[in-house]
Order: structure tokens, then C-alpha cells, then sequence
């Protein structure tokens, strides 16, 4: 007979974010192991173990303790019209300026006029823009370009946080620059279980659990954030995070609602 256990985080900040994880173990003559009851697709919809706060069916997403993986540096990520860049043309400070894209995909620089780069990575853009420089200008011109400001991406935190609110991503931001956005967590927040919401993750998974104070020990890498990112910083003595098999504790998180 099946006899789930069911441990809860539960968020005192909006939304109450909790984490719900289920163990399973058989009862025969020898046990088995208890192992994890795995979801029948992400972001399901499962109603959490009754205990008078929680009345009706919550949407949950997969959760895991650690971090995410890297979304990749801001030079991996495609440029889109509205981003403001910064280019820089090494020893031609009068080709060097500040550009935002247009709606047409292009920026116009000295000289050469409109490059369209909408839909390149950085290293990309430079390398365009180089060869262009190269055609009738310059000679192996080397250029930089560094976003200022991603057109439409922000991330969000709240929860026990000094200035809650949804903030620009403008380059590469990390999770202690994105708590330091917000001025900081108050005498009342937990570190040690800082929830990041992450959509369309590529490993499957929706949410992460870290502890900030081991980042800021150098013990644990300062992930960066990708667009749209939601951080959840919960009050002390509000969540209760158990470890399990393998130091790993995967199951399932609310969503918040921001």
C-alpha cells in the first residue's frame, strides 16, 4: 500500500510559495527505498496535501534544489530592435557611439549608415559591422559592442526584499545584483532558500531553491538571470526545505503571482 509523505514550503510573502515534495515508499516484507513520484508533465496542475490553508487545486511547477543552468552571457543572446548599444571601434573614438535599434532591425553608424543586426548574437553584429568598416574604410578594424539595455526583458523580485519590483535586465545581471536591485533583503528574509522561477527551462525544470549566503561565501556560483525571471525571497522561520536522496530535493513549487 502506497503511504505518501508530503512536506510543504510555505511562503509567508504573496502568493505563498511552497514547495510540496512526495515520497513514495512500498510497504512489503522488505521495503524498498522511498523514490520520488515524478510529475506527468511540468507545470501540472496538483492539488496539495490538505491542512486548512490550502482549500482548492494550485498550479505547480517542477522545483529543484541548486541552480539553474546558464542562460549564456549577454554576447550569446540575439539583439532586437530597441536594444541601446554601445559600439566601439578600437583607435577610431569618432566611429564609436551609442546606438539603439531600430524598428527596422538596423542601427545607423558613421560613415557606413544603416547596419541591420536584429536577430545576430554580439560577435555577430561586430563582425558585420567590421566588415562593413572594412569594404572602404579601414583597414582590420576591430569593434566592440556592448548592450547597454535589452528592449523588453526584466526580471522580478519580491517577497521579504527592501524595494520589491520588476527591474530592466541590462546585460549580464546575477541573482546578488538582481537582491541588490531591490536594496537589499530585510531583517526578516531568509537567504538560504531564495526562490528563482525560471519559464521555459532548458532542463525542465521551473523553479530553484539557493541559498544567497553561500554565494556571497564564494562557495556557490552567482548564477545570471535570464529575461523574465522571477525571484521569491521568503521570511525566516517560513519554509522548511528537507534534504533527500543524494542531497537533492526535487518536487514542486506554486507559481507566484506578482
Amino acid at each position: 500500500m502506497t503511504n505518501p509523505l508530503d512536506f510543504q514550503l510555505l511562503g509567508k510573502f504573496p502568493a505563498r510559495v511552497f514547495v510540496a515534495v512526495v515520497l513514495a515508499s512500498t510497504a512489503t516484507a522488505c521495503s524498498s527505498p522511498p523514490r520520488y513520484q515524478t510529475p506527468a508533465a511540468a507545470g501540472m496542475t496538483a492539488r496539495p496535501p490538505a491542512d486548512g490553508s490550502q482549500g482548492s487545486d494550485t498550479t505547480l511547477v517542477p522545483a529543484v534544489a541548486g541552480l539553474p543552468t546558464d542562460p549564456g552571457s549577454a554576447g550569446e543572446q540575439r539583439l532586437s530592435p530597441g536594444d541601446v548599444l554601445a559600439v566601439e571601434v578600437f583607435q577610431v573614438e569618432e566611429l564609436s557611439s551609442r546606438e539603439r535599434v531600430g524598428d527596422d532591425g538596423a542601427i545607423v553608424m558613421p560613415l557606413i549608415g544603416s547596419v541591420p543586426i536584429a536577430g545576430l548574437t554580439t560577435d555577430q553584429a561586430e563582425a558585420r559591422i567590421a566588415a562593413a568598416l572594412q569594404k572602404d574604410y579601414l583597414q582590420n578594424p576591430q569593434v566592440n559592442i556592448f548592450v547597454e539595455e535589452f528592449a523588453n526583458m526584466k526580471f522580478t523580485v519580491g517577497g521579504a526584499v527592501n524595494h520589491p519590483g520588476v527591474f530592466e535586465l541590462t546585460g549580464d545581471t546575477t541573482l546578488l545584483q538582481a537582491i541588490a536591485n531591490a536594496e537589499g533583503v530585510t531583517d526578516l528574509a531568509d537567504p538560504t532558500q531564495v526562490i528563482l522561477f525560471r519559464s521555459n527551462a532548458s532542463d525542465g525544470i521551473g523553479a530553484y531553491v539557493v541559498n544567497l549566503n553561500e554565494i556571497e561565501k564564494g562557495e556557490l556560483r552567482d548564477p545570471l538571470l535570464a529575461s523574465n525571471d522571477k525571484i521569491m525571497v521568503p521570511k525566516s522561520g517560513s519554509a522548511v526545505f528537507l534534504k533527500s536522496l543524494g542531497d537533492t530535493l526535487r518536487g514542486f513549487v506554486r507559481a507566484p503571482v506578482f
